[in-house]
């Protein structure tokens, strides 16, 4: 890279578009090593290919998982580390996803010529060779499946053995370990659980990358020459002070908790590439980007304060929902919807006092942002009853409430989620199997959602649907339900870092078979809401209909089909009878209760 470069320049590398975002098995520059973070899956495939070239042994080495997810980038960072990787007598790698040899060839038969060693009639027969294939899911399972997988039985057999293609963590033994391998992508994620919250050491050390004081560092040094050569502009820069901002341990723990939980609220699946775009997004505004270095430095000078305000990185971080998936789902979580008492104090202040520029430097580390903390009060919107200030006086109160977020004077829990605290505890527990943990989440949380689903029953009873909905006459049925536990061996790691992202919850009606159901966050909130009193509506059921269907198939095989209740409700009054059966002598009878 030339010393000549400009800070924007190398900040572009991290662009979606950049040529470096191109993954292919035969090229992995300087950049891409220096940007390199090692990830668990990478260990795990690294000692499989170690163990491959010592052995004599034809091996096939499956890389599965989904679209994104890194596998080429791992597979060229390691033929890159390994000459051995390329000696064609002894490994092949393929990237099914991009690689094939004819145009004429579909992709399940060219990877039928791929896999030919391994087929039932060439397995063991075609010298020591270890094929690694790079491989989606989706494509495994069709290939499996085709009329071309019908060559290869031990491999389908392997593949179902290990549960490759169910949401589960298993080490079942197979009879071809020896021969067939696999490191499934899919079984991490881009954090890891704790039992003090989720954190993500991959996120956290793309971030040092770009950020650490190293001479390594492209984007360090860029920085540097920038505020060497433009001492006077780089003062009032907003990329430089965004970038100066995200160099603190503190703020990139705040964006690494907000992309986890954007993965875990809205179901994001984020890519290395997508993770890039976005830093790169939240340090250049959408106005400076796409600009010659000349004019971009023209347009720095000339903006005014409240344009340098609007491109500041909390901005950029929270207000740009059409950058990208990432800051859309990132905007649904955003610091405003949030309202607790302490927050609403201060943003009472905004409105009684008589300039709200003094409460930065109050409850906000506002020398961070150098310049911005120098030019507030000189720029104040406050000091003026002009309307046209109106607006920078809302820019700036929400301003504020994102950097009360980012960097407060004193730390405090305005916008801390319960809700989702709670959930990634129990989603820890859960999968580390410590039953005894998760009593609450299931005697107290899912049980009385259960019950109070179709409205509150008391004394064991649960609502249940016969017909049409109604809006006089209800029915209930005694529902006597037990947690169903899976009693297994708990994992014995403190950081788990392959685990399933959602809860599977089983129920065991009294004298019937366990019923489960998967909960994600998004259900989790809802039980809990209902919980606490709320009712879900038509939508809540439609949107949530397996856990109508959980609630159905425990009804159904309840303990007591021979009784129901009626419930007539008229002018606020409620009147129940019991319709009972008794099958000794096969005659029902109706009575008040």
């Amino acid at each position: 890279m030339s010393t000549n470069t400009h800070f924007i320049d190398v900040l572009k590398r991290c662009k979606q578009s950049s040529k470096e975002a191109v993954e292919n098995l035969e090229g992995f520059s300087e950049f891409k090593k220096y940007m390199h973070v090692q990830r668990p899956m990478e260990k795990e495939l690294e000692n499989y290919i170690l163990k491959a070239n010592q052995t004599n042994e034809p091996q096939l080495i499956l890389v599965c998982g989904g679209v994104g997810d890194g596998k080429s980038h791992i597979l060229s960072y390691l033929k890159d580390k390994y000459d051995f990787l390329a000696d064609p007598e002894r490994f092949y790698l393929h990237n099914d996803a991009t690689e094939s040899f004819s145009p004429r060839k579909t992709s399940i038969e060219t990877l039928a010529k791929v896999l030919k060693p391994f087929s039932d009639q060439e397995i063991g027969k075609s010298g020591n060779i270890t094929i690694v294939l790079a491989i989606n899911l989706g494509a495994l399972n069709n290939f499996i499946d085709a009329e071309e997988g019908k060559e290869f039985t031990r491999l389908r057999e392997f593949v179902h053995a290990k549960r490759i293609m169910e949401a589960v963590i298993t080490e079942e033994v197979s009879q071809d370990d020896h021969i067939f391998k696999y490191v499934n992508f899919s079984d991490y994620h881009m954090y890891e659980l704790t039992e003090n919250g989720p954190r993500s050491s991959y996120i956290r050390g793309i971030l040092q990358r770009i950020t650490q004081n190293t001479e390594y560092n492209p984007f360090y040094k860029a920085y540097l020459r920038e505020k060497a050569e433009y001492p006077e502009l780089t003062l009032k820069n907003p990329i430089v002070q965004n970038y100066e901002l995200l160099q603190y341990e503190d703020i990139q723990d705040k964006i690494i908790d907000l992309l986890i939980q954007a993965m875990v609220k809205e179901k994001l699946i984020i890519s290395t590439r997508a993770l890039l775009d976005f830093i790169y997004n939240i340090i250049v505004p959408a106005s400076m980007d796409n600009i010659e270095h000349e004019k971009l430095m023209q347009v720095i000078k000339n903006q005014d304060f409240q344009s340098y305000t609007s491109c500041l990185l909390p901005f950029q971080l929270f207000d740009r929902e059409d950058a990208s998936a990432i800051h859309q789902a990132i905007n649904h979580i955003n610091p405003t919807q949030y309202r607790t008492e302490l927050l609403d104090e201060h943003l009472i202040d905004f409105k009684s006092k008589k300039d709200g520029a003094y409460l930065f430097s109050q409850f906000i580390d506002v020398n961070r942002t150098s310049y911005f903390a120098k030019s507030l009060v000189p720029h104040s919107p406050w000091k003026e009853e002009d309307k046209k200030n109106n607006s920078f006086r809302n820019e700036l109160v929400k301003l504020f409430v994102y950097l009360y977020y980012l960097i407060p004077r004193e730390q405090h829990d305005s916008f801390k989620d319960r809700v989702y605290d709670q959930y990634m505890q129990y989603l820890f527990y859960w999968n580390k199997r410590t039953w005894s943990k998760l009593s609450k989440l299931y005697r107290e949380d899912v049980r009385d959602a259960i019950y109070k689903w179709n409205g509150e029953g008391h004394g064991g009873l649960i609502y249940v649907q016969i017909g049409q909905p109604q809006t006089q006459y209800y029915a209930l049925q005694k529902l006597e339900i037990e947690p169903a536990l899976e009693r297994v061996e708990p994992r014995v790691e403190e950081i788990l870092m392959k685990f399933l992202p959602m809860l599977t919850i089983a129920f065991r009606p009294k004298g019937g078979n366990p019923v489960e159901i998967d909960i994600d966050y998004s259900l989790y909130s809802l039980l809990i809401r209902i919980k606490n009193g709320y009712r879900p509506n038509k939508k809540d059921k439609f949107q949530y209909i397996k856990f109508v269907e959980f609630i159905d198939q425990l009804s159904s095989r309840g303990n007591d089909k021979n009784e129901l209740i009626f419930e007539s409700k008229k002018f606020g009054k409620s009147q129940r009878y019991r319709l009972t059966y008794d099958d000794l002598f096969d005659q029902y009878s109706y009575t008040e209760m």
